[in-house]
C-alpha cells in the first residue's frame, strides 16, 4: 500500500479540508448555542421540552436578521459552497498539480471562508460579497483545470 500522506498535495488536502470541515460543523453548533442562551427554538415541540409556551408573534420559519438567523444563513452557505469544494478539490488533487498553485488554492480559500464567516456574521458589506466572489472564483479554477486535465491528460 502506498503511503499517500506522504504527497505534500495530500497533506495539504487532508489538513485544509479537515479545517472546512470542522468550520461546517462549528457553525452548526454556534447556531445551537445562539438557541440555547436566547431561548429561541427550532420546533414547537423544543418549546414544550423546556416547558416555554411558543412566543407570540413568532414564526419558525421566519429568517430575520437576528443572530441566529444570521448564524443559520451562514451555515447553510458553507453546506451550499465548501461540501462541493470538498469534493472538488479531493478530484483536483488526483491530476497531480504543482505543490504551490494547489496549496495556494486550498489556503487562499479556507481563509476566505474564514473572513466571510466574520464579515456575514458582523454584517461588514462589501467585504461579506469580495470574500465569496474570491472563493467562488477559486471554486471555479479548480473546477476548470480537473476539467482540462481529464478531458486533455
Amino acid at each position: 500500500m502506498s503511503n499517500y500522506i506522504a504527497d505534500p498535495n495530500v497533506r495539504t488536502l487532508l489538513q485544509v479540508d479537515t479545517l472546512l470541515v470542522l468550520g461546517v460543523m462549528a457553525m452548526s453548533n454556534y447556531t445551537s448555542l445562539l438557541r440555547l442562551r436566547r431561548k429561541v427554538y427550532a420546533t414547537p415541540e423544543d418549546y414544550a421540552l423546556n416547558r416555554m409556551a411558543l412566543p407570540k408573534g413568532v414564526s419558525l420559519a421566519s429568517d430575520g436578521d437576528d443572530p441566529i438567523a444570521r448564524s443559520r444563513r451562514i451555515h447553510r452557505n458553507h453546506l451550499e459552497n465548501v461540501l462541493p469544494f470538498l469534493v472538488q478539490s479531493g478530484l483536483y488533487v488526483l491530476t497531480g498539480p504543482g505543490h504551490v498553485l494547489f496549496a495556494g488554492f486550498l489556503w487562499t480559500y479556507l481563509g476566505l471562508r474564514v473572513v466571510y464567516t466574520l464579515f456575514y456574521s458582523h454584517g461588514l458589506q462589501p467585504h461579506r460579497t469580495i470574500a465569496y466572489t474570491l472563493g467562488a472564483v477559486i471554486q471555479f479554477t479548480v473546477a476548470v483545470l480537473t476539467l482540462h486535465a481529464a478531458f486533455l491528460g
